[in-house]
């Protein structure tokens, strides 16, 4: 809330306003005046402090997990597993999820939230029950998709569909897409939305129609501080997967 004014320094900067006026009509006016009386309205004049912004954690803090953390073949690269590094208004969605669940007695590990293009394609040569889809046509890749999974006394609960359901059901309400409605490939551990865009249109940089109700005045900041952090990741794996390319070529 701004504060208002004292009332002295409001009659005060309407003296100076008039006195300014007559010191313009009078002679000799130099530019010496004129400075001294701007120099006074300035410590006059109430400053309202601009709150400050808090981004999220630079790229190279975000969680990651290492294949078969989860008790599955993931590949060989790291999968990015931290909400910082997803879409903010999404972001919020799957903090939501997790909370609910956690209240209902199910415990949510996040499994893989931003995905690089190099991930992405990794996941392509590991065969279609991994996915049909190459670097750039992944929800993953904009911030727009995570994997989860239900864990029990420290286990990975991949296979139990009732449990499952219980969280799809959770994600639905949300308004997220629930990979568990798929037949092909079935994909329960999986949450997207994009706002009606396919990866079509993120890929050709559409984004997203948020909510009327969703206010976040840091939005433009924040999502220029992930695009650098994605980047950041994106040049990090492919660098990673290019080094056994490489040295075999030397071989």
């Amino acid at each position: 809330m701004l504060k208002k004014a004292p009332l002295f320094s409001l009659l005060a900067l309407s003296i100076l306003g008039q006195a300014q006026t007559v010191l313009h009509e009078s002679a000799p006016y130099t530019s010496e005046h004129q400075q001294l009386v701007t120099a006074l309205i300035q410590s006059l004049t109430p400053k309202v402090e601009t709150p400050a912004v808090i981004f999220p954690d630079g790229w190279e803090n975000w969680n990651t997990v290492e294949n078969y953390t989860f008790g599955k073949d993931r590949g060989s690269l790291p999968m990015i597993a931290d909400l910082e590094a997803l879409h903010p208004f999404f972001r919020d969605k799957i903090s939501q999820l997790i909370t609910i669940c956690k209240a209902k007695g199910i415990e949510l590990a996040l499994v893989e939230t931003y995905r690089t293009h190099a991930k992405q394609n990794e996941y392509k040569s590991m065969g279609k029950k991994y996915t049909r889809s190459g670097g750039g046509h992944s929800k993953h890749q904009y911030g727009l998709a995570v994997d989860v999974v239900p864990i029990v006394d420290s286990i990975a609960q991949w296979d139990d569909t009732k449990l499952w359901k219980k969280v799809g059901t959770v994600g639905e309400q949300l308004g997220l897409r629930w990979g568990g409605r798929w037949r092909n490939p079935y994909d329960p551990g999986h949450f997207e939305w994009t706002g009606g865009l396919s990866s079509y249109h993120l890929s050709n940089g559409l984004q997203p129609h948020l909510p009327k109700s969703y206010n976040n005045p840091c939005l433009e900041e924040e999502l220029a501080t992930l695009n650098e952090g994605w980047q950041a990741w994106e040049v990090e794996q492919a660098t990673i997967a290019r080094k056994p390319l490489a040295s075999a070529k030397t071989n």
